[in-house]
């Protein structure tokens, strides 16, 4: 359930960005959108049982949206989200092992992602990060998420991120609806094409 709320309030985060730049209250509402997928990816490390191909999935996705996020947002925004989100995933999962050389590995592609250009990049992976200890501490992760926006407020300057925080509430949800496996890897670039579609038409 957590997945669909990210999803659709992700498409109101676009459309207020690629369609109506000047409706700020849309971006507003989109900032509750990659906590939420964070979330989701810190569940699907911890649930999945072959996290080899769960990685694999995001990554395969994030190839092949690529291209259109380039042609949508331009090439200069970098890497889309699902490369932050394959990042994530991977950094939580080499921590939760009891090896001491794999938690450095973590750390160290934690420290490497300061200077990669993906979407959310450092921000983006320590959140995932962060939301793997939701189960067990909220208290602790509400705190983390609070630290993470100051310090990419104070890195970006986007006051608006702090709106991120109202999304932690709705990550209680535990609804589950099934949905195909690769619907959401399908949807991400559809709907953004989608919507550079429509964009292109009312010009």
């Amino acid at each position: 359930m957590t997945t669909i709320i990210a999803a659709i309030i992700m498409v109101i985060d676009h459309v207020g960005c690629l369609l109506f730049p000047d409706v700020l209250w849309l971006r507003m509402i989109g900032r509750l959108s990659f906590p939420l997928f964070a979330y989701g990816i810190a569940r699907g490390v911890a649930h999945t049982s072959n996290f080899g191909k769960y990685f694999l999935r995001i990554l395969i996705a994030a190839v092949i949206s690529q291209p259109i996020y380039s042609m949508v947002f331009g090439a200069g925004y970098g890497g889309n989200p699902l490369f932050t989100l394959a990042w994530g995933a991977l950094v939580l999962f080499l921590w939760q092992k009891e090896h001491t050389a794999t938690k450095l590995l973590a750390l160290a592609l934690m420290c490497v992602s300061v200077w990669v250009n993906i979407s959310y990049g450092w921000y983006g992976v320590c959140t995932i990060f962060v939301f793997g200890i939701y189960k067990m501490r909220k208290d602790i992760c509400f705190i983390g998420q609070a630290l993470l926006q100051v310090l990419y407020i104070w890195q970006v300057g986007a006051m608006i991120q702090v709106l991120s925080l109202l999304a932690f509430p709705l990550a209680a949800i535990e609804k589950r609806i099934l949905f195909p496996k690769y619907f959401f890897y399908v949807f991400y670039p559809v709907h953004l094409l989608a919507i550079w579609a429509i964009g292109q038409s009312m010009l």
